[in-house]
């Protein structure tokens, strides 16, 4: 059985016209097949950093305690652990040690009580510092990061946190997010999860916390590639115009990196490129490079080429079938979440009227598709839109819908 990572690549249309040009939506799609890790997966280093202040008391911290000794029962011996509580001081609770001695760990975690301020900064680099102290090659190295407030000790400036996020994905420690509640920083939150390749949840109620905690160890149990990179090199009269659903690193090739890929996973990528038609025939774009680290082979490096053709016609018969339906359709669903986005900002502004009518555009647009594929995730996004839209009104934009709507367009952007 071949357990490898795939590539698959799609082009929005079969036939190019000659010597003008073109829009076309190149879908780029990393399949992982699903595959038995129970004895091959790799250890995991993790530091759960909690929200202790005061607005955690209650059933937000009392869920969040239940959560982490779910976690931990989950560990073996081969598993590295810390967890860290922060309110407006930052404490260390464990210390980093392998997963043994978890009912110890869960009696420290059961003792934790709220406090005061919250200095989520000072918790999520405490944990990562841990995390990076204890670093392994072979091993899934995470921060979790749970919280219900807003950030105001410690580094408060959205831009640096991320900032450093950032700089610790690229040395191999990623950070996931949780928010609890209706009064955490969401943008903050979604933006220390993408730069830090890991996953943002929104938790609405704490009682669904466990759940929430046991999809993300579900995840990091089955984790098969780490260190996930395309490069797409476009060929002379092909220009890379916009990358959908992940910021690109722009250079001659441009360089996608992603999170890391699990058993049974699919992650899309969407490129625009503008491609001048050349003469009848078979017309290169270019070169799409994949590498990654392979975690069912002890992180042995792959890396290859995929060469990129499109066939150049002046048949209108041929021309009038070019769209892949399925490219299109993607796109469009990536562009929905853009829409939402700003959407969002309109309403944050007054701008209520504004918003709906993007919704209404949008929606429009992907009822067109859902004629042609009627697709079910199609009608999904729909549907979301048609409730976006119903809401979109100064007394009914609240919080928790501000929230909701960041967690859809994650989630579309990540195909989760």
């Amino acid at each position: 059985m071949n357990e490898k990572v795939k590539l698959n690549l799609f082009l929005s249309h079969k036939y190019l016209k000659p010597d003008i040009l073109q829009k076309v939506y190149l879908m780029l799609q990393i399949v992982q097949p699903k595959v038995k890790l129970e004895q091959s997966r790799m250890p995991l280093n993790l530091s759960f950093v909690l929200d202790r202040s005061g607005s955690m008391s209650g059933d937000k911290l009392s869920f969040t305690k239940k959560a982490v000794v779910f976690a931990l029962n989950h560990l073996d011996s081969e598993d590295t652990v810390s967890i860290v509580t922060f309110d407006d001081e930052v404490n260390t609770l464990v210390s980093p040690q392998k997963a043994v001695h978890k009912d110890q760990m869960a009696l420290m975690v059961k003792s934790i009580r709220p406090g005061g301020s919250t200095n989520l900064s000072g918790g999520l680099f405490k944990g990562a510092g841990l995390v990076r102290d204890n670093y392994r090659k072979e091993q899934v190295k995470r921060v979790l990061l749970l919280t219900d407030g807003l950030a105001n000790v410690g580094v408060t400036e959205p831009e640096k946190i991320v900032a450093k996020v950032k700089g610790l994905a690229e040395n191999n420690v990623s950070v996931s997010t949780l928010g609890v509640g209706d009064d955490f920083q969401e943008d903050l939150l979604v933006d220390i999860a993408e730069a830090g390749k890991g996953s943002f949840y929104y938790i609405a109620s704490p009682d669904n916390l466990p759940e929430i905690f046991r999809q993300e160890l579900q995840g990091l149990l089955s984790i098969t590639g780490q260190n996930l990179e395309l490069g797409i090199r476009p060929a002379q009269g092909v220009e890379v115009l916009r990358i959908l659903g992940y910021e690109p690193q722009w250079g001659d090739e441009v360089k996608i990196s992603l999170p890391d890929i699990y058993s049974g996973e699919t992650k899309t990528v969407l490129v625009e490129l503008g491609v001048k038609g050349g003469s009848i025939g078979k017309q290169n774009l270019g070169t799409v490079r994949f590498k990654y680290d392979d975690v069912l082979d002890g992180l042995a490096s792959v890396d290859f080429e995929i060469n990129m053709n499109i066939e150049v016609s002046d048949e209108e018969s041929l021309l009038e079938s070019t769209l892949d339906l399925k490219v299109i359709q993607e796109v469009e669903i990536f562009e929905t979440a853009q829409i939402k986005e700003e959407a969002i900002s309109r309403a944050d502004s007054g701008d209520f009227q504004g918003a709906r009518d993007l919704l209404e555009s949008q929606k429009e647009k992907l009822n067109g598709i859902y004629s042609l594929t009627k697709d079910p995730e199609v009608l999904k996004e729909i549907s979301e839109l048609e409730l976006n839209y119903q809401l979109m009104a100064k007394e009914s934009y609240t919080s928790n819908l501000r929230k909701s709507m960041k967690q859809s367009n994650y989630n579309t952007r990540r195909k989760r």
